[in-house]
This record gives C-alpha cells, sequence and structure tokens, in this order.
C-alpha cells in the first residue's frame, strides 16, 4: 500500500512538473505571438521638439501604443510638407501636419483624414523683434517675412493672419530661412521682419536675445497640427486608427499630470531640448496650455469652427483655387467621442 501511494505521488509530482514545463512553454510561445501580433506603423512629425510632440513620445515609452497592438517608429521631417509628402509615398501611416497643408493636400487629391486635434488653441506666432518698431500686423506691408519651410503650416497660417488685417499676399514677401537659431541671425541682419514660428520657436527667440514682439493679430480660430492617417488605413483598418488615438489620449493626459516623467521620456528623442531643465519645463507648460481644448470640447475634438475658418483664409488668400465642398472628407471626430474627457 505504501509502494502505491509512493508510485502514484511520484507521478503526480511528474505530471505536475510536465504541466510546469508546458505553461512555461505556452506562456513564452504565447509572449512571442503577442510580439508577433504588434503593428508595425511609423508617425512623422513637422519637427524635432520632444517638448511640443510629447504624446507620441511617451505612448511609446510608457507602452501605451503597446497596450493597443502598436509597435510605432517615431521620426521628425522639416514641416508638414515633408509629412505629407511621406504619408502619400507610403513611408509613414500617420503623421502631425497643419490643418492648411491638409486641406491643401486634400483639394490637390492627396487621401489622407485628420482624426485627432492636438494643438487646440493653436501652434503658431506671427513674432517680431522690438527693435524694428514695427507694433502689428499692418506694419510688415512691404516686408519680409522668415518661414522655416516654404509649404509648412507657419505659411498659411502668416497668410490667414495678415489677410485678416487686410494685408494682401503681393504686399509682403516670404524668405525660407529654416529653424529659429537662422531667424535670430536674419532679425540682426534685417533680413526679416517678422518670423512665423510656432511656439516652441518663440521660446528660442527669447533664449537667444531677441526682444519678441507678438504680432498676430486678435481674433484667429486657427487651431494649430493634430493627427491624420492615410485614407486606405482609415477605411481598411479603423481599428489601428482607433488604438492610436486611444495611446496618444491617455498620453496627452498622462503627460499633462506628470511634466517630470514627459521631460524625463523626451531625453529619449531630443535630449539637448531637456538638458536645460528649467527652460524644458516651461517649454512644456506652454505646450501643455495649447493643447488644452476650448470651451466645452474634449480633448482631441476638432472643431468644425475651425475647419470653417482655415477653410475661408485659404479661399481669401489662393491658397485653394476651389472650395471643398464637403469638409468632412478631410477631417473626422470618430474616434475621439468614446474617449474620457479631460
Amino acid at each position: 500500500m505504501f509502494n502505491d501511494c509512493k508510485t502514484m505521488a511520484q507521478k503526480a509530482s511528474r505530471w505536475m512538473r510536465h504541466m510546469g514545463v508546458a505553461a512555461a512553454a505556452l506562456a513564452i510561445t504565447g509572449g512571442v505571438a503577442m510580439a508577433q501580433e504588434l503593428k508595425q506603423v511609423t508617425v512623422v512629425l513637422p519637427g524635432s521638439s520632444a517638448m511640443a510632440w510629447y504624446p507620441m513620445i511617451v505612448a511609446q515609452q510608457r507602452g501605451f501604443f503597446k497596450e493597443e497592438g502598436l509597435e510605432v517608429t517615431i521620426k521628425s521631417l522639416d514641416g508638414s510638407g515633408a509629412v505629407l509628402q511621406a504619408m502619400e509615398a507610403g513611408r509613414a501611416e500617420f503623421g502631425a501636419p497643419g490643418p492648411g497643408p491638409v486641406l491643401n493636400a486634400v483639394a490637390r487629391g492627396a487621401d489622407v483624414k485628420f482624426f485627432y486635434n492636438l494643438f487646440s488653441r493653436g501652434l503658431f506666432v506671427l513674432a517680431g523683434d522690438r527693435n524694428d518698431g514695427i507694433e502689428s500686423a499692418e506694419g510688415l506691408r512691404g516686408k519680409q517675412i522668415g518661414v522655416s519651410t516654404a509649404d509648412g503650416a507657419e505659411v498659411s497660417f502668416a497668410r490667414s493672419a495678415l489677410a485678416s488685417v487686410g494685408v494682401e499676399p503681393d504686399e509682403y514677401k516670404f524668405v525660407t530661412i529654416g529653424q529659429e537659431g537662422m531667424a535670430v541671425t536674419a532679425f540682426d541682419r534685417d533680413t526679416i521682419h517678422a518670423f512665423a514660428a510656432s511656439f516652441t520657436g518663440i521660446a528660442v527667440l527669447k533664449d537667444r536675445g531677441v526682444d519678441v514682439v507678438d504680432l498676430t493679430p486678435e481674433g484667429l480660430d486657427l487651431f494649430g497640427n493634430g493627427l491624420a492617417v492615410r485614407g486606405e488605413i482609415y477605411r481598411d483598418n479603423p481599428e489601428m486608427v482607433a488604438g492610436f488615438a486611444k495611446a496618444i489620449h491617455k498620453a496627452t493626459k498622462w503627460g499633462m499630470e506628470n511634466p517630470e516623467g514627459v521631460l524625463e521620456d523626451g531625453e529619449t528623442y531630443n535630449p539637448q531640448e531637456v538638458e536645460r531643465r528649467e527652460y524644458a519645463r516651461a517649454l512644456l507648460d506652454t505646450v501643455n496650455q495649447q493643447y488644452a481644448p476650448i470651451g466645452d470640447n474634449t480633448l482631441g475634438y476638432l472643431p468644425e469652427s475651425g475647419w470653417n475658418a482655415w477653410h475661408k483664409s485659404l479661399l481669401d488668400t489662393g491658397e485653394l483655387d476651389a472650395a471643398i465642398e464637403d469638409l468632412s472628407v478631410v477631417y473626422t471626430n470618430e474616434f475621439v467621442e468614446n474617449l474620457e474627457a479631460k
């Protein structure tokens, strides 16, 4: 009897060891399968600022993308034009262009869909040097205005801003000068009398000693850059778009509550920007102010009034040859409707 019990115990022990090995193997293979199931996608940004585009970096570093089944590669390019070109060429599934360039792209036949609002309060400022004595946008008649790229969102913004106060396109000239450091030199040499810059660019100008005066006209209803996806992905794989939006939404809310964590994650993307902590903190604080929804809108929401304002502005300035009859082809709020409000 004792031997029978011993034999049964030995068999049970061997069975349990076997099951343990099997369970471990299942866990390993399951993990491999899960890793293999992650969808490889690329998002292209119109600049290299870690603070300006922190939701993508936080979503990557904190695993929010992976929670949605995505393995995301983040790349920085030079301006919205380059972002849209990369998307149209199939080199990126997602991008963060400005609404003006997206309207222009759709008008010429591009197949992209804007689905998430990042900079609800606008991204750009029309900045002057106080030493030039120009105190308003009207004072830029006959002047040269610096832009980082010839086809970036800042160009559409500047045209719209100037048109709102009656300054016509033939009354000024754009000069493509590159990034903010070059703008400092251009101001010093009187090559430009204003710079259409993102608020991150304004921070750089101030940091380099430019006595910045804001020449942006009041009352502009022009929101800034957000997230867009290639049209075929929007149509054929809406679950991927929904997952991307959810991860970005979670990362944005997390970043608003954990600024030091954003700085930590930002070091992985742009360590030079973050190494001066006080500068980076001030920049991040401004970013979160620009991200904050307006009125009763929720985080990520794309207001119809803002699209109408952009559309009208581009028509008024001649950037659009003809009206886009149905702006719903350009953008959608379907992926933010069920996300938690800010």
